[in-house]
């Protein structure tokens, strides 16, 4: 049971997390053209990635027009390289989107109506953390640090303050996992394996990134069959499967693949390729020398690291004055700062791994973060994707490795986890953000009626 201190801190970092996502949402800019200079090109819209694809996505649906049919070859790809992505958060933004009497999204006004469903969204997944440690771990403080550590993530601001199906499959993963390790520290009643069976499937018609909780759910049944409670975890794969297979059925109809790889595949030829690094730019960069660790860890590895923290726009704007590779490390210092910080924490819960009450569910969350990384990593290596975000629908249990592993270190300390991490990101939450505001009206200009964008800057799934 949580105590009245206990509760009313969770709720302080919760509303902590409901106005930095708005902030973040009315820092940044809403369908503006404008400069993107990771890659110097005027482009339509320099916001929230991928945002404007999203609600035409919406859009397509608050019209009547039914659900959108991804065209790889289409001249309106530009707008429309969205339209393959699962429905449940374009149905549920339609939805909100017509309370709040939103009949068109190009204005910023009913853009932000619609960016206000994810701070919502967003916070609830905060909440989910939250739960996740409580129940997996039985550590008050832990799971406050961990809500803290996920609820002032700048990154995850980022995607709270956002039009994109993100927060709602981050929200989805973490509940998941939340009541799998409530099953594993107790019993997997039927009314719980039907709960994980509904949020799965639901995660499912989010995005294809939840493919990957079958894993862990996985190890859960694994564990269930002594206790003789796989059949529960079964039909609640059955709901899954229910939920998601009228839609995988109209994918296989229309573009011969249940998932829509191939068509996603199809459309994104021109991107950032892997290929393109290896052949020609690392070469330039260091004649002589193997280009493949050099993609993977100059490149890969550290934009991504930084990534995960934040960086905004069009992976353009960072906490650094550059985000490219630089001599000075004092433009690197804050990420830095970040990066040891949450290695320290990892190296605490890597020592409190001794604890064998909580084995299982520590089994549990390293699987799943194992699934989302090879996931990213097999992303990259066709494309060149470094960004932190895609990392993030393991949210719950990156926070709660980072947390256990501080409270283990902090011993009798308790609210030093808590503290640290709390003011930390709020400092970082504060410089990011003046410096979104600097960086972004440097970056808008009007954009000629000659522009042509380069479609699409980030392929995402």
């Amino acid at each position: 049971m949580l105590d009245k201190r206990a509760l009313w801190i969770l709720l302080g970092i919760l509303l902590l997390h409901v106005v930095l996502a708005a902030t973040y949402a009315t820092q940044t800019p809403y369908r503006t053209g404008g400069i993107v200079r990771i890659n110097p090109s005027v482009e339509k819209d320099i916001g929230a990635p991928d945002e404007r694809q999203h609600a035409n996505y919406i859009q397509h649906l608050n019209e009547g027009r039914g659900f959108p049919v991804f065209e790889p070859g289409s001249p309106t790809l530009y707008e429309t390289y969205q339209a393959h992505q699962p429905p449940a958060y374009y149905v549920l933004a339609t939805g909100w989107a017509k309370v709040f009497g939103v009949s068109e999204v190009e204005s910023r006004d009913n853009g932000l109506r619609v960016r206000s469903l994810n701070v919502l969204i967003g916070t609830c997944g905060v909440a989910g953390v939250f739960f996740l440690v409580f129940w997996g771990f039985g550590s008050i403080p832990a799971a406050l640090a961990a809500t803290a550590f996920a609820g002032l993530l700048p990154m995850n601001l980022a995607l709270s303050g956002a039009i994109s199906n993100d927060p709602l499959l981050l929200c989805l993963c973490t509940w998941v996992l939340a009541l799998a390790v409530l099953g594993l520290k107790h019993e997997f009643t039927w009314q719980l394996c039907l709960h994980i069976g509904g949020l799965f499937g639901l995660a499912l018609l989010t995005k294809t990134t939840a493919v990957g909780l079958a894993v862990p759910l996985f190890v859960c049944l694994i564990y269930s069959i002594k206790a003789k409670t796989w059949p529960r975890l079964l039909a609640g794969g059955a709901v899954a499967l229910l939920i998601a297979g009228g839609w995988w059925i109209r994918n296989q109809q229309l573009y011969g693949d249940p998932l829509a790889m191939k068509a996603f595949s199809d459309a994104f030829t021109k991107s950032a390729q892997k290929s393109m690094f290896i052949e020609q730019i690392i070469p330039m960069q260091a004649p002589g020398q193997n280009p493949e660790p050099i993609y993977w860890m100059n490149w890969v590895g550290w934009w991504t690291a930084r990534s995960f923290f934040g960086t905004f726009g069009y992976m353009d704007i960072w906490l650094t004055q550059s985000g490219r590779q630089s001599a000075d490390p004092d433009q690197n210092r804050l990420y830095y700062i970040l990066i040891l910080s949450a290695v320290i924490g990892i190296g605490g819960w890597l020592y409190s791994l001794a604890d064998k009450e909580t084995r299982k569910v520590n089994l549990v969350l390293a699987v799943f973060l194992a699934v989302v990384v090879a996931l990213f990593v097999k992303f990259n290596q066709q494309y060149f994707q470094a960004q932190g975000r895609y990392l993030l629908p393991a949210i719950g249990p990156i926070s709660a490795i980072i947390a256990v592993g501080y409270a283990k270190l902090a011993g009798k300390r308790t609210a030093a986890p808590l503290l640290g991490i709390a003011v930390l990101l709020l400092v970082v939450n504060a410089f990011a953000l003046v410096r979104m505001e600097t960086q972004f009206n440097d970056r808008t200009q009007p954009v000629g009626a000659n522009s042509t964008p380069v479609a699409p800057q980030e392929p995402g799934n």
